[in-house]
């Protein structure tokens, strides 16, 4: 079943740009003082437009794996056509796949055999926007390097799907 999305919504990111927000329910709250945004959206898909991610950035994002899905993905980039990164643990291969796409085109996969979580487990990543490359940190320390194939300096696009609900996300 497709969720269906909810009208946009508008939020403040960390450095109180406006930020709008499509989910498959209402988003939670954003803490006005700190930034940070916290709440549990049930969806299976996020979409987040105007991110205004740039080189130097570091994107903290927490959540819970569901325990019935075979992964998810977590995708940076200009649109959904146009994807500087693409992070897909497959828990069904034990890898997580990282790609990138350019006007709708899949390039070459990157795959890493370092899977240090699973389904039912709460995540958190954080992901750093470099000049060359994106740093995907893992909870045990494990970076999962991808190169910026597009030489982006900025990214504004940000989705979710699959089996990763996201509690909180923090730009810093």
């Amino acid at each position: 079943m497709t969720p269906t999305l909810m009208p946009q919504s508008l939020l403040w990111c960390e450095r109180r740009q406006p930020t709008t927000v499509q989910a498959s329910c209402p988003p939670a709250r954003m803490d006005i003082y700190t930034g940070l945004w916290r709440g549990t959206l049930k969806q299976k898909n996020f979409e987040m437009l105007n991110l205004h991610m740039k080189t130097g950035d570091t994107l903290k994002l927490t959540g819970k794996i569901s325990d019935d899905e075979e992964g998810f993905s977590i995708n940076l980039g200009y649109s959904s056509s146009d994807l500087a990164l693409h992070f897909n643990p497959r828990f069904n291969q034990s890898v997580i796949v990282c790609n990138s796409m350019c006007s709708n085109k899949w390039q070459t996969e990157y795959r890493d055999h370092h899977l240090s979580f699973s389904e039912g487990s709460t995540l958190k990543l954080a992901i750093e926007m470099k000049a060359d490359k994106f740093e995907v940190k893992l909870p045990d320390g494990h970076t999962v390097e991808f190169p910026n194939r597009h030489c982006y300096n900025k990214v504004t696009y940000m989705s979710i799907n699959g089996g990763f609900r996201l509690t909180s996300f923090k730009l810093d």
